[in-house]
């Protein structure tokens, strides 16, 4: 088994998704939210953040083809991320922002509250998901809910999410750019 995921990063993306951590499906395949309970990939099909139809096994070519990337705060593969203590989202801080300074991208989009509460304590939006009134490492950060199986009953609050985000890239309904 693997022992993390590897960062898909690459300077000037315009978006990088943010985990916890990776889980142990995820790793064991190679791929971000690959765990099949995991509506991640159904609703970036569905968004217009992307023009095709995507799986876990298209997260590489993400990067080059809709400048996407995805990470998370915490290394460590564990698939209850409830595992993951606050204490150690706190201690991978510094090192998640250095990541995306790497990548400088115009957006970071957590699929958790928890990491997002880690990165930038006490700034998150007081009602609602999407964009945040705060950057992380100079990108506009936004926040949507869990995508996992656990969070089933917010998938209609990740689709806004995905929407909105995509209309402040500039993507057409079509998944590339607005003219």
């Amino acid at each position: 088994m693997t022992r993390t995921l590897p960062d898909l990063l690459r300077p000037g993306l315009d978006v990088v998704f943010v985990g916890i951590n990776p889980g142990e499906r995820s790793a064991a395949v190679g791929h971000y939210y690959a765990h099949p309970g995991n509506g991640f990939w159904p609703a970036l099909a569905a968004s217009p953040l992307v023009d095709a139809s995507v799986t876990a096994a298209d997260d590489r070519r993400c990067g080059e083809r809709w400048a996407i990337g995805f990470t998370d705060v915490v290394k460590r593969v564990i698939t209850d991320s409830t595992q993951v203590g606050d204490a150690e989202l706190r201690a991978a801080a510094p090192a998640f922002r250095r990541r995306i300074a790497y990548a400088s991208p115009r957006a970071v989009c957590f699929t958790s509250t928890r990491a997002f509460d880690a990165v930038s304590q006490g700034t998150r939006r007081a009602h609602g998901w999407g964009r945040q009134p705060v950057t992380i490492e100079g990108a506009t950060a936004w926040l949507m809910p869990s995508t996992s199986g656990r969070a089933a009953g917010f998938r209609v609050h990740v689709h806004e999410v995905l929407r909105e985000l995509a209309t402040w890239l500039g993507r057409d309904a079509a998944g590339g750019h607005a003219a």
